[in-house]
Order: C-alpha cells, then structure tokens, then sequence
C-alpha cells in the first residue's frame, strides 16, 4: 500500500474514533485572511442575490462561485485577490470591469 493509503486509513480511524467519542480530534482555527466557502458564499450573499447575478456583476462564473461556495473547488491565488478586492471595493471593480 502507498504511504497515501496509509494515511488516509489513519485519517479515516481517527474520524471514526472522535464519532464514537473515543478520542477528541485536533482543533485548530483558520487564519483570517483565508477565503473559506463559507467567506465567499457570505460575500456574493452580501453583494449579489445569485451566482449568476454576481457573474454578470464581477465576470467570475456563476458555476465556479458555487463550485467556491460548496467547497467542491478552491480560488487559485489570482481569484482570491480579485475576491479580497470584490471584498473591501465593490464599487472599484464595478467601475473597472464597466464597459
């Protein structure tokens, strides 16, 4: 078996474990700046009332913010710049992507 097998068994007895109540898992909290799914589904909430209207708005694809949102995908650094900048000036990047 490879060593990623092994540690995905190990990974998954340790998830079973802290189920069961066996054992606690590690905790550990996210750093601030992190774009979680759960940060970008709250800022296209905040500035958008759909995926699609946030595509129109800002040119990211309806599909890849819920791909984001679901956590099925994570931004690439270029996305998570223009999703920090989307964050903190809306309106700047309204004007700049304005015909």
């Amino acid at each position: 078996m490879s060593r990623v097998g092994e540690d995905l068994i190990e990974a998954f007895e340790e998830m079973a474990a802290d189920l069961r109540g066996d054992t606690r898992a590690e905790s550990y909290e996210i750093p601030a700046d992190v774009m979680t799914p759960e940060r970008i589904r709250a800022l296209r909430s905040k500035l958008a009332t759909s995926t699609r209207a946030f595509e129109q708005e800002f040119a990211i694809p309806a599909r890849t913010m819920e791909a984001y949102e679901q956590g099925r995908r994570r931004p690439d650094r270029a996305t998570i710049t223009l999703l920090r900048v989307i964050e903190r000036e809306p309106d700047a990047v309204r004007r700049a992507l304005a015909p």
